[in-house]
């Protein structure tokens, strides 16, 4: 990773439906352990729908960190590059207004020349999000800890 690299962490999800809060929890751990390298920037984004798209800009490389419905087990985490999201139809972020891949292949049609690089997702699958449940259960707590070591480790794949 080059000394001007600049990367983005950001944390999507809802706090108030239940497990989808999980990108909000991961990126907080991440600070409170703060021993990210000072290129690095951490974005709460909430429910960001096409407003992830502007986020982005300004960044080389993304993380994202969002909760996704893919039929596996609640907890499990996975890491996806852009290539490998899941086509539409999938419900990976349909909860955030716009399919993730859908919100990334806009902004690359729109302005390839100030879109990152590189665009990441570490996802941990939920059973489904509910409305007005604060807190994760314990599958998707006890994938806290999991996520924040995949973000670790793809932030060591790009030095």
């Amino acid at each position: 990773m080059k000394n001007s690299t600049k990367i983005y962490i950001i944390g999507c999800g809802n706090e108030l439906a239940g497990d989808d809060g999980i990108g909000i929890a991961v990126v907080r751990k991440l600070v409170v352990g703060n021993t990210l390298p000072g290129d690095v920037e951490i974005i709460e984004a909430g429910i960001p729908g096409l407003s992830l798209v502007e986020m982005m800009l300004g960044a080389d490389k993304v993380i994202l960190v969002d909760s996704f419905l893919g039929g596996a087990a609640p907890g499990t985490v996975r890491r996806f590059l852009e290539e490998e999201l899941p086509k539409p139809g999938y419900n990976a972020g349909q909860s955030h207004g716009i399919g993730l891949r859908e919100a990334l292949s806009f902004a690359r049609g729109v302005m390839p020349a100030n879109f990152p690089e590189e665009v990441v997702v570490v996802g941990v699958e939920i059973e489904r999000p509910q409305r007005w449940v604060q807190g994760l259960s314990p599958a998707v707590e006890a994938a806290v800890e999991r996520a924040v070591q995949m973000v670790g480790e793809q932030l060591n794949k790009w030095q």
